[in-house]
C-alpha cells in the first residue's frame, strides 16, 4: 500500500527518516521522465498557439485578397443618367462601362376595373342567393360562387382563388351607392382580364387598361410586361416612372479610387502579415513556429507570389513592381492590366482549380488550401492536440509506475528493518546471556 510509513510504524529500528528516503528515490526515478513529458507538452502547446496564430493571420491577409481576387472586385461603377425624373438606374459590378441611350414611350399598367355603387359593403347584394363572378385572364375562366353574397365576401373569395387580380372593397364617401368592389391586375398587357356575373345588379367598369412598358435602348424597340427591368442593360437595373419626349442618356463609367484602396490594402495587410510571420519563425526570438519547415515553405510561397511576376501577366503590367503606384510606365492606369494580373480575369476561382489565378487569387487560393480542414496547418493541430493527449496519458502512466516504484521501496526497507530488529533482538540476547554466565557474576 503505497504512501504508509512501514518502517517508522514498526517502531524502532535503523535510525533514519526512512519515509524521506523513499520519497526521495521516488522523486529521482520521476524527475527526468516527467520533465521530459512536460517539456513536449510545453513545445506542442507552443507550437499550437503559434499555428492558431498563423491561421488567424492568414485569414485577415485572404480578407484583403478577396477584396480584389475577382474581376468583378475591379468593376466598381457609376452611373450618370439624364433623365433621372422618368428612369431610375441602379448599376452593379457585372455591368460594363460604356453610353447608352434610352427613350421610354409607354409604361407598364395594370388593369382596373370597379363596381357600380352599393349602400353596405357587409349587405347581401342578391338577397339568399348563390352570386356567381367569371373572371377570364389569357383565355382562362375562373367561376367564383358566393352564397349570399356581400361585396365583403365576394372581395374575400376571389383573392382567396389567388388568381391575380386582387380585389378590394373602396367607399367613394358619397352617400347613397358610395361602397364599390375594386379589382386590379398584374402590370402587362397579357394580365388583362375581363368579368361578368349572373347577377344582373353587378357590373364593372374598367378605367384603366393593362399595357406593356415600351423603350427603345441603343436603338432596339422592347417590350416589357413590367417597370422594373433588368435583362435589357447588362448589370443595370431600370425602373421606369415616366415616359420620356426625348432620348436619354445613361453613361456607366468606371470607378478606379475604390480598386486603389483595395489594393493598397491589401499590401499593408501583406505588410503586417510579413512581419508576424517572422516573429513565429525567428530561432532568435525562440518563435513558436522556427523549426517548421513546412510552415517556413508557406510563408515562401506566399511572398514569391507577390515579389514574382503574376501567373496571369498583363500585356504591359506583369507583377506589383512593375506596376509602380498602380500607374504604369506612361503614367496612366493600365486597368485591364491591373484586373488580370490580380485576377486572371476571372471570378469565384477554388482552391482547387490548377489553373493561374492571378496575384491575389493565387494568394486566396494557397491560403484557402493550408487552412482547409484538410490543410497543413489543421491536420497539424489536430496531430500535436492527440500527441498532448498522449503526454497527458504517459504522466498518468508515469504516476502509476512511481507508485509500483514507492510500494517496491516501503517493501525493500520493510525487509531491511526486520533484518536490523532480529540484529537488535540477537544482540539483546547475546548481551543478557553474557551477563548471566558464572564467571560474569561479579557479587561471587
Amino acid at each position: 500500500m503505497a504512501g504508509i510509513d512501514y518502517i517508522n510504524a514498526l517502531g524502532a529500528g535503523a535510525s533514519f527518516d526512512t519515509k524521506s528516503i523513499v520519497e526521495a528515490l521516488v522523486q529521482a526515478e520521476r524527475s527526468s521522465s516527467e520533465a521530459q513529458i512536460q517539456r513536449k507538452i510545453a513545445v506542442a502547446e507552443s507550437k499550437i498557439s503559434g499555428l492558431g496564430s498563423a491561421v488567424s493571420i492568414l485569414d485577415i491577409l485572404k480578407q484583403g485578397a478577396e477584396l480584389i481576387n475577382d474581376a468583378r472586385d475591379f468593376n466598381t461603377l457609376s452611373i450618370q443618367n439624364s433623365a433621372s425624373s422618368a428612369i431610375a438606374a441602379t448599376v452593379t459590378n457585372n455591368a460594363r462601362a460604356g453610353t447608352n441611350s434610352i427613350s421610354v414611350t409607354s409604361l407598364a399598367k395594370e388593369q382596373r376595373s370597379v363596381s357600380g355603387g352599393f349602400d353596405s359593403a357587409s349587405d347581401a347584394i342578391n338577397g339568399e342567393n348563390t352570386t356567381s363572378i367569371d373572371i377570364t385572364i389569357n383565355g382562362l375562366t375562373e367561376t367564383i360562387s358566393v352564397e349570399s353574397a356581400s361585396l365583403n365576401s365576394i372581395a374575400s373569395a376571389i383573392n382567396s382563388a389567388d388568381l391575380g387580380v386582387t380585389a378590394e372593397i373602396i367607399n367613394t364617401g358619397t352617400g347613397t351607392g358610395s361602397y364599390r368592389l375594386q379589382l386590379v391586375g398584374d402590370q402587362g398587357a397579357n394580365n388583362a382580364f375581363s368579368l361578368s356575373s349572373d347577377f344582373a345588379g353587378l357590373t364593372f367598369n374598367t378605367l384603366q387598361s393593362a399595357t406593356n412598358a415600351e423603350l427603345t435602348v441603343n436603338g432596339v424597340d422592347f417590350v416589357r410586361s413590367s417597370n422594373q427591368i433588368s435583362d435589357i442593360i447588362q448589370g443595370v437595373s431600370l425602373n421606369l416612372l415616366a415616359t420620356t419626349s426625348n432620348t436619354e442618356t445613361l453613361s456607366i463609367t468606371r470607378d478606379t479610387s475604390q480598386a486603389k484602396e483595395n489594393i493598397l490594402a491589401f499590401i499593408a495587410m501583406f505588410n503586417e502579415a510579413s512581419g508576424e510571420f517572422k516573429k513565429l519563425t525567428d530561432s532568435e526570438t525562440d518563435g513558436p513556429l522556427r523549426g517548421d519547415t513546412i510552415f517556413r515553405s508557406i510563408v515562401n510561397q506566399l511572398r514569391d507570389i507577390m515579389v514574382s511576376e503574376s501567373s496571369s501577366p498583363g500585356t504591359e503590367i506583369n507583377s506589383l513592381s512593375s506596376m509602380g503606384i498602380s500607374i504604369d510606365r506612361y503614367g496612366q492606369l493600365n486597368f485591364d492590366d491591373v484586373i488580370k494580373i490580380f485576377t486572371a480575369g476571372t471570378n469565384d476561382q477554388s482552391r482547387f482549380n490548377t489553373d493561374p489565378a492571378g496575384i491575389a487569387g493565387d494568394i486566396k487560393i494557397l491560403i484557402d488550401r493550408v487552412t482547409a480542414s484538410d490543410g497543413y496547418l489543421t491536420t497539424m493541430q489536430t496531430s500535436l492536440n492527440d500527441r498532448n493527449a498522449e503526454y497527458e496519458q504517459d504522466l498518468k502512466d508515469l504516476d502509476e509506475r512511481m507508485k509500483a516504484v514507492e510500494e517496491r521501496y516501503n517493501r525493500q526497507f520493510l525487509v531491511m528493518q526486520n533484518i536490523i530488529e532480529e540484529m537488535n533482538n540477537t544482540k539483546e540476547s547475546l548481551i543478557s546471556t553474557f551477563d548471566n554466565l558464572p564467571f560474569s557474576n561479579k557479587n561471587d
